[in-house]
């Protein structure tokens, strides 16, 4: 016998994240469909397909969204606060005025996603972005102080007159950008897993540093570049030589200000 119960707190839970929606989803294929101003806070929709989808306005808050493709979508106005973006393909998608306030953005891919966003909507977005693929973007000249973009791909961006002031850049990788008068000023560039005699931290006491192999850094300022050390926070971070960001970024550095 059907419990009626059941099925009525099923169907409410079905409607309140969206008229034909389930809570929750794995794999599931909503390509291309008109889903603005869906329901879907705190969801678990994993591996699902959201290209070329409407989603304006929707409430993605908190919600699980690993692995999720998003590429074309349009997420307009979309609250995804506190959702977990990790491994999600964002290639092409609309994303002015979304908002990523504690977003996990790990290991998504940002081609094309990035161009013709505000400040503030570059910085929501790339505030927690690790291992990100943001190759060949067009940054130049925006603001983005303090974001934190551990080891993502950044070759061949256009980041001319970028500020990355007190960003932190720990194995980004910068190969052929054009970094010209950007200002990374207290970024944190490099990274130590040990103390220098491997005494207190353990590991080899190797620095690793973002790579900075065939760009344009003329008059970019870096200033203060830090190398932090242990990897948990709150790091211990002191300013790193020239002599060592010369050699573990991969580049002589010419024409940056270096002190």
């Amino acid at each position: 016998m059907i419990d009626r119960y059941s099925v009525l707190a099923a169907l409410a839970l079905t409607l309140a994240v969206g008229p034909g929606l389930p809570a929750n989803c794995t794999d599931c294929d909503f390509a291309g469909r008109n889903l603005r101003n869906a329901d879907l806070a705190h969801a678990a929709y994993v591996g699902v397909d959201f290209a070329r989808t409407d989603l304006r306005d929707s409430n993605l808050r908190g919600a699980n969204l690993t692995g999720v493709d998003f590429s074309g979508a349009d997420l307009r106005g979309a609250d995804l606060t506190q959702a977990n973006l990790t491994g999600v393909d964002l290639r092409g998608a609309k994303l002015h005025g979304a908002r990523f306030g504690n977003t996990n953005v790990t290991g998504a891919n940002l081609r094309g996603a990035l161009d013709g966003l505000d400040d503030a909507d570059l910085r929501g977005l790339l505030q927690r972005c690790v291992g990100c693929d943001a190759r060949g973007a067009d940054l130049h000249g925006r603001d983005l102080s303090g974001v934190s973009m551990i080891g993502s791909d950044l070759q061949e961006a256009n980041a001319r007159g970028t500020r990355f002031e007190g960003a932190d850049l720990q194995g980004a990788d910068f190969a052929g950008a054009d970094l010209r008068s950007a200002n990374l000023r207290n970024a944190r560039l490099c990274s130590q897993n040990s103390s220098s005699d491997g005494s207190r931290y353990g590991g080899d006491g190797k620095i690793h540093c973002a790579e900075f192999l065939g760009a344009d850094l003329h008059g970019a300022d870096l200033r203060g570049a830090l190398v932090c050390r242990n990897g948990r926070e709150p790091q211990q971070c002191s300013a790193v030589d020239a002599a060592t960001l010369r050699r573990d970024s991969k580049s002589n550095l010419d024409g940056a200000i270096l002190q």
